[in-house]
């Protein structure tokens, strides 16, 4: 399990359904991060000339989620040189919060999905961290346009592995699977 260190008052806490108050790992953050923003993008307008998009495909059978990611950004160059990307969330009205104090602090939840997968890629990259040598994302890049407001983009492509969990009062839930260290 990579550990996960969620904010106060967030809304994705990278817990397991079956022990909330139990250790949070990167892998069911990112999982339940995507998740939102998936449920968001079903349920909420979407903001005019946006092409941001998230599907999700589950195999029950496989035990992996398939997650096609894309999301508008913009580059900018900081004074030190460093290239920062930023994701304007392109949904209206999302209640997400990254809350206070944790491992990330994203303004929207369209940049929360962005940071935390190439957070898990990062971690998934370093052999020391990942023992099974798993390759979960397979695509992480981001792509420069030739100009405009949103003159990139961050696309992913993730086969997610997932676990069904019985909750203790019944039901199902989907949750990521842990596979890092």
């Amino acid at each position: 399990m990579a550990p996960h260190t969620f904010g106060v008052g967030a809304t994705v806490l990278g817990t397991s359904h079956v022990n909330p108050s139990g250790a949070a790992s990167k892998e069911k953050y990112v999982f339940g991060v995507l998740a939102a923003l998936e449920k968001e993008e079903f349920s909420l307008d979407r903001l005019p000339d946006r092409t941001d998009k998230i599907t999700i495909n589950i195999d029950l059978s496989k035990q992996i989620a398939n997650i096609d990611l894309l999301l508008n950004t913009a580059a900018s160059t900081t004074v030190e040189g460093k290239t920062v990307f930023t994701v304007l969330h392109y949904l209206v009205n999302s209640t997400f919060t990254s809350g206070t104090g944790g491992d990330s602090n994203p303004p929207n939840l369209a940049q929360a999905a962005m940071d935390a997968v190439v957070s898990l890629k990062t971690i998934e990259l370093n052999k020391a961290r990942n023992p099974q040598g798993k390759t979960a994302i397979t695509r992480c890049t981001y792509t420069l346009g030739a100009s405009g407001g949103s003159n990139a983009t961050f696309s992913a492509l993730l086969e997610f592995p997932i676990e069904v969990i019985a909750l203790p009062g019944g039901g199902n839930v989907i949750e990521g699977k842990e596979w890092l260290t």
